[in-house]
């Protein structure tokens, strides 16, 4: 099972709701060291799909052998296959006891999963807050909760500092974050002298999928910690080169649709930058696909969809 496996899969799946057709996979072609080309049809229509990816992980030949390693050790026990989600700039568990924790809270969380469904698995990790100023009402963050200062701003009196960068992704459930924020206001109140640090323990979420596909393993899905830095640069230069390799490649295929689906390693679904990059290129790079597609934290989004009347099955005879 590959990182390509999981993308195609998920594209077809997001293609059968959207459109109601569900296509079956006929041929795959593999390239090195990542990239798919992939034949399709659902009994009346021809899908070609390629399959690329927006972050090169580099060639950290430890980060991968381990994860590897640390693949098999999680699947130990699990019946079907599996994708754990590494979020942004989220490492590997270190070696020892880490890892056989890491691996049963993973086991744990895939056990209550049905074939198709999402969930996470809860990692923990510390906050630290350290009161700096009696004065004002601010608190200044680190990390992923730097979206929500000014919420928790409101409600302190005097200025903190809040250290989130051990967390890389909340569970979807709003319910968990506005009572993660109002944990970290409660401490507030009860740092008395400025200096003086409090700790709040929360959980890391890193979103596991229980594949409806016939595959056994688990996939880590991610890239080392120093891959994921600057990945805008990265992202605008992949993903330009993708639309010029892919468009050629599937103009020469005979077939009804043309997709270009791109891996992204992203927080969220609706926190990706790769929308961004694509409006600033010429739309002649893409204009002769049918769907561009991203695949990223287990969900699949188009970034480019023909209209309903230019697709095969929305045309009159």
């Amino acid at each position: 099972m590959r990182e390509e496996d999981v993308c195609l899969e998920l594209f077809l799946d997001w293609l059968a709701a959207a459109h109601g057709r569900r296509f079956q996979v006929q041929e795959r072609t593999y390239a090195e060291p990542f990239g798919l080309s992939a034949a399709a049809s659902d009994g009346h229509y021809a899908l070609a799909v390629e399959v690329r990816r927006l972050v090169d992980p580099g060639e950290n030949e430890v980060w991968q052998a381990y994860r590897q390693q640390l693949q098999q050790d999680v699947a130990v026990g699990l019946k079907g296959g599996y994708a754990l989600w590494l979020p942004p700039g989220a490492d590997l568990p270190g070696g020892g006891r880490e890892s056989m924790e890491f691996a049963q809270r993973v086991r744990d969380a895939a056990f209550s999963l049905q074939p198709g469904e999402r969930g996470f698995v809860p990692l923990p990790v510390t906050l630290y807050l350290r009161k700096v100023r009696e004065e004002g009402a601010l608190v200044s963050v680190a990390g992923p909760l730097d979206a929500y200062w000014a919420k928790m701003s409101e409600h302190v009196h005097g200025s903190y500092d809040l250290d989130s960068t051990r967390l890389h992704r909340l569970p979807e459930d709003e319910e968990h974050r506005r009572e993660l924020l109002d944990r970290i206001v409660s401490a507030a109140g009860q740092v008395e002298n400025v200096g003086q640090w409090a700790e709040l323990e929360t959980v890391d979420a890193w979103t596991l999928q229980h594949l409806a596909i016939d595959e056994h393993g688990v996939l880590i899905v991610g890239v080392p910690p120093d891959a994921a830095r600057d990945m805008g640069i990265a992202v605008r230069r992949n993903f330009r080169r993708a639309l010029a390799e892919a468009g050629p490649a599937l103009a020469g295929r005979e077939c009804d649709l043309r997709a270009l689906v791109v891996l992204g390693y992203y927080p969220y679904i609706d926190q990706e930058g790769a929308t961004t990059a694509l409006r600033g290129y010429d739309p002649t790079l893409y204009s002769a696909l049918d769907f561009v597609c991203l695949v990223t934290d287990g969900r699949a989004k188009a970034l480019v969809e023909s209209p309903a009347y230019v697709l095969p099955w929305a045309k009159k005879p």
